[in-house]
């Protein structure tokens, strides 16, 4: 196991969580450093996007400055997290996070809706542990 491939790994754990075990079934990883590298990644994405979300979204509000306040075009994912956030609550969004919104926008969803950060953080991350144990149980049984 090459340093590259585990920094893939987590690396793609941390924004596209979905792609993250696929690409270490790939490389050949193990059950666990599957589980625990894709883990990583998520958590390392979670705590990363909650910390800065303010500085991430200025930058991108910079970037693309036509998005900002846009309510008249709403994507599939935004209509989505809000109508979840309302049925669900903070358990449905981040239980989509990880394989639906990914985990920056779902990390972003999330504080928006629940901006209690000892609350919603550590759901979050319950999400990327179980998504993570399960998808890694499904790739490696070729479900």
């Amino acid at each position: 196991m090459q340093l590259i491939e585990i920094l893939s790994v987590l690396l793609m754990g941390t924004v596209k969580f979905l792609f993250a075990v696929p690409l270490a079934v790939n490389f050949e990883f193990s059950f666990w450093q599957t589980f625990i590298i894709t883990c990583l990644g998520g958590i390392i994405g979670v705590l990363f996007f909650a910390q800065f979300r303010n500085a991430v979204l200025n930058v991108y509000y910079k970037v693309f400055p036509n998005k900002k306040n846009k309510e008249s075009k709403k994507g599939f994912k935004d209509k989505l997290a809000q109508s979840t956030a309302k049925k669900y609550g903070l358990f449905g969004i981040a239980f989509l996070t990880p394989v639906v919104f990914s985990i920056p926008f779902g990390t972003f969803i999330a504080l928006h809706f629940f901006p209690n950060k000892k609350k919603t953080i550590p759901v979050l991350v319950a999400s990327v542990l179980g998504w993570s144990f399960f998808l890694t149980l499904a790739w490696n049984f070729n479900v």
